[in-house]
């Protein structure tokens, strides 16, 4: 059943949705993902995630295999929020040791740094599902030396299809351990990530409706960049603990959130 708070019958003017766990999980999509698209099209809309392993390009092109069209201008990954913050606190040519895939990498190098290389200034991570021990020693050595750590997500997992999977946040975990290293983190839920995205929809943060399936992740970002929010309990959080982030607005399912934007779309 769908809970709406008091503020339920005012219309957002743009919308911010998490992609996995609330459209699809691995590669599969989740009922009634078809016809969100169709109703959720009528505002202005962003569609972002904290897999540093994807590129919007590939969002975008498993939604079309999914049956739903959207442009790679309108998904922001992790990866560009992360090429972002590098180059704004690093000179170019500056080199990051980076624990990650190629799409991190890649946006890494396109914002002008360098992953790898001879003395490293910080160490970035992300997910790398090809994760090896000399990775983590080698990024042990340099925290302990005083490099800063970056991260692009927290999240201790990623979800697949049919279950969930470990994910950046337990990398970084391992790091803190080894390390007693503090992160920085640059995707979820850091409000410098959600207000990025809300610079992309042209909306005030207020009017703005966040929807993610995790209380941790999207929920408390969302309120802290002052965003309206809406749990999806189709993901990673099955119920809503008394204390911690409240959510403005409770979903069961993808239909009845887009029964909600109907209503208020008329």
């Amino acid at each position: 059943m769908a809970r709406l708070n008091k503020c339920g019958q005012r219309a957002p003017d743009g919308l911010i949705v998490d992609l996995d766990g609330v459209l699809y999980r691995g590669s599969t999509a989740l009922d009634g993902l078809a016809e969100f698209a169709a109703v959720s099209s009528a505002w202005p809309r962003v569609l972002f995630t904290n897999n540093s392993t994807v590129r919007a390009a590939d969002c975008a092109r498993k939604l079309n295999d999914l049956g739903v069209t959207i442009a790679a201008e309108q998904i922001l990954t992790v990866s560009a929020a992360m090429a972002a913050y590098l180059s704004a606190a690093f000179a170019a040519g500056t080199s990051v040791y980076v624990i990650g895939e190629r799409p991190l990498r890649d946006a890494i190098a396109g914002a002008g740094l360098v992953p790898g290389g001879d003395r490293p200034a910080a160490v970035v991570v992300g997910l790398d599902r090809e994760l090896r021990y000399a990775q983590l020693a080698e990024a042990t050595r340099l925290l302990r030396a005083g490099r800063p750590l970056i991260a692009t997500s927290l999240d201790p997992v990623l979800l697949t299809a049919d279950s969930a999977v470990p994910g950046a946040g337990a990398i970084v975990a391992a790091l803190r351990a080894s390390s007693g290293a503090e992160p920085v983190c640059v995707g979820k839920p850091e409000a410098r990530f959600f207000q990025a995205a809300m610079a992309r929809l042209g909306v005030c943060a207020e009017r703005v409706l966040v929807i993610g399936d995790s209380l941790a992740a999207d929920i408390a970002g969302g309120q802290a960049a002052g965003a309206r929010t809406a749990l999806m309990l189709s993901g990673v959080t099955t119920h809503v603990p008394d204390g911690g982030p409240q959510p403005d607005h409770v979903f069961g399912s993808l239909p009845e959130l887009t029964g909600f934007l109907r209503e208020r779309a008329a």
